[in-house]
């Protein structure tokens, strides 16, 4: 026979192994609206003097506020504008597409609501640089 109070520790425990579950997880909860349902913005920055490697910058608003968005790392091949590798929030995280396609996305950041996606881009933006630097100088 389970006491009341063995009761109520058991179910603690079953509720903290299942929040642990959450809280290691790197992806969260943040999921953005349909993208037809928002406003797109893009641009593109040269990256070099010759304008061989650039930044794309993709983003989606909703109501004023930052809802999705994605960031192409290209170089100009003959063929044109190649994504080299990308960061991008979508499965509930921010993460890095890298060039080598074997490797799994690396994560910038966590996303459970809409704030997150503008902390997350924040992050981005000052990890792109270094990402296209490291391209640039290996040649890729």
């Amino acid at each position: 026979m389970t006491r009341r109070s063995q009761q109520s520790a058991k179910a603690l425990r079953a509720a903290d192994r299942e929040n642990d579950g959450v809280l290691v997880s790197r992806t969260g909860s943040y999921e953005p609206p349909p993208r037809e349902k928002c406003r797109q913005k893009q641009w593109e920055q040269p990256y070099d003097d010759a304008n061989s490697i650039r930044l794309q910058f993709i983003l989606w608003r909703r109501d004023g506020r930052l809802v999705e968005f994605v960031v192409n790392i290209q170089k100009l091949t003959a063929d044109g504008w190649l994504t080299i590798e990308y960061f991008d929030c979508c499965h509930g995280h921010c993460h890095l597409h890298r060039d080598n396609a074997q490797l799994p996305p690396e994560t910038v950041e966590r996303l459970d609501d809409i704030a997150d996606v503008t902390t997350a881009f924040g992050k981005v933006e000052s990890q792109v640089h270094d990402r296209v630097r490291i391209i640039r100088d290996k040649g890729a």
